[in-house]
């Protein structure tokens, strides 16, 4: 059976939603010290297509509720009445403001002489109708990066809602630019023209709950929460790239990983910190560490850290231009045994999350995969010296099947393959317990 036909996306991804939001992200869109949207709208344009995809998944979820609190805002506008002070020196523009006419004139006796007056008038340039704007703005500009990067793809049924939605968003936006006369300053950003509608509320000057929806449903889509996997829409995105779900499952892994480990050490699944992703990946750091019982667990993500740097890689080639160019494949999971206060490794076990249905009655794409650990072996040889321990993990939906192979000169060299049971939840956690059992032996963590 095809792997889409039995993978159990929509529970993986609930399991592993906040972890896999911040891949490409710190999630940090709304503190002070954020820097909105950078990791999509980088200057590197970073074109992964699982990071895009989430983001088309979330706008597709959250996008129509965001529509009907955006267009009942828009028909229910309300225009404000505002005194602004004006001084002319030719005659007065509005009603006089007696007490600065006096000041200016007669006791300041300013020349020429001055005729202040205080005008009133209708506006719409409120903080909250600001902020509405901004919002559309921001949210039709995710659109068009989404369309940027993976296509148009108009034929298909996902995007055609996209840009429907990404029509309607920027309808409201044009009613309220022009229509209406709403626009902000450009130093203005999300968190300066939210905190001038939070002082709106509490202050009463707002009584209409269309803002606070606003604001949830907008951070909600930005933070890629509340996506709806099971949607027609979500499963035609999903159909045309199959590359998430072995992201997604690589990410789950280490949610997984995580979880089991420290409860095997005593810890609170509450006290569990991760670090981005995206931060993690980029500053060549641990996605999370776990400390107890003497020693410490780091796990790495798509990454070596500084003791596996690449002038240390044994194989190489020459370029065209007469340039050596070292080769090396990086496990999609590194797990590191520290003493508790060393910095020196007692163990590492590679990790590869195989999102493949693997079975032991057809053995030739495993045997590709050993192949490759063999070979990241050796790139690595001077780290591992009598041990050597990797892991490759698939799955099936048939019964658990482990099988390990051996190194006929070391006994310390193994590599453990593992292919789950996905066929329903109880299996799955029982294929769970069988690959962290082998990891901590591994770990020499028991």
């Amino acid at each position: 059976m095809d792997k889409v036909e039995y993978f159990p996306r929509k529970k993986l991804f609930e399991e592993s939603q906040d972890l896999v939001a911040t891949f490409y992200s710190t999630g940090d869109y709304i503190s002070e010290n954020a820097s909105e949207y950078t990791s999509m709208l980088t200057k590197e344009n970073e074109k992964d297509e699982f990071y895009y995809c989430l983001y088309l998944l979330s706008m597709l979820s959250n996008t129509n509720d965001l529509l009907k609190v955006i267009e009942h805002i828009v028909k229910s506008l309300n225009s404000f009445r505002v005194r602004r002070k004006v001084t002319s020196i030719e005659e007065f523009q509005g009603e006089i403001d007696i007490e600065a006419y006096i000041t200016r004139n007669y006791v300041e006796k300013v020349s020429p002489k001055e005729y202040p007056s205080v005008i009133k008038y209708s506006t719409f340039q409120m903080p909250e109708y600001q902020l509405t704007l901004y919002i559309i703005r921001r949210v039709e500009e995710i659109y068009h990066s989404i369309f940027e990067i993976l296509g148009d793809n108009e034929k298909v049924t996902a995007f055609k809602m996209a840009h429907r939605y990404c029509d309607r968003i920027k309808k409201n936006g044009l009613l309220l630019r022009r229509k209406y006369g709403v626009d902000y300053k450009r130093k203005e950003t999300y968190l300066s023209l939210k905190k001038k509608v939070i002082y709106r509320y509490r202050n009463r000057k707002i009584l209409n709950k269309d803002f606070k929806v606003l604001i949830q449903l907008f951070e909600k889509m930005i933070q890629l929460k509340g996506i709806d996997l099971s949607s027609s829409e979500a499963l035609d995105v999903l159909d045309h790239y199959p590359e998430f779900d072995d992201r997604l499952y690589e990410i789950w892994l280490i949610r997984k990983s995580t979880e089991m480990l420290a409860h095997s050490m005593g810890i609170d699944r509450s006290m569990v910190i991760y670090n981005p992703l995206f931060r993690a990946r980029k500053n060549n750091e641990s996605v999370v560490s776990l400390t107890g019982n003497g020693y410490r667990i780091e796990i790495l993500f798509q990454n070596r850290k500084k003791f596996m740097p690449k002038e240390d890689l044994k194989w190489f080639y020459w370029t065209d231009d007469g340039k050596q160019d070292e080769i090396g494949a990086i496990p999609d999971l590194i797990f590191i045994r520290y003493m508790d206060g060393s910095d020196e490794p007692e163990q590492i076990v590679l990790v590869d999350a195989k999102n493949r249905t693997w079975t032991f009655n057809h053995m030739e794409p495993i045997k590709n995969e050993i192949v490759q650990q063999i070979y990241i072996h050796d790139n690595f040889i001077t780290l591992f010296k009598d041990r050597y321990c990797s892991m490759l993990v698939a799955h099936n939906i048939e019964t658990l099947q482990t099988r390990k192979y051996y190194h006929k000169d070391k006994s310390g060299y193994e590599i453990d393959v593992i292919s789950m049971n996905m066929e329903n939840e109880s299996e799955l956690n029982n294929s769970l317990e069988k690959y962290i059992e082998d990891l901590k032996e591994y770990l020499d963590i028991l």
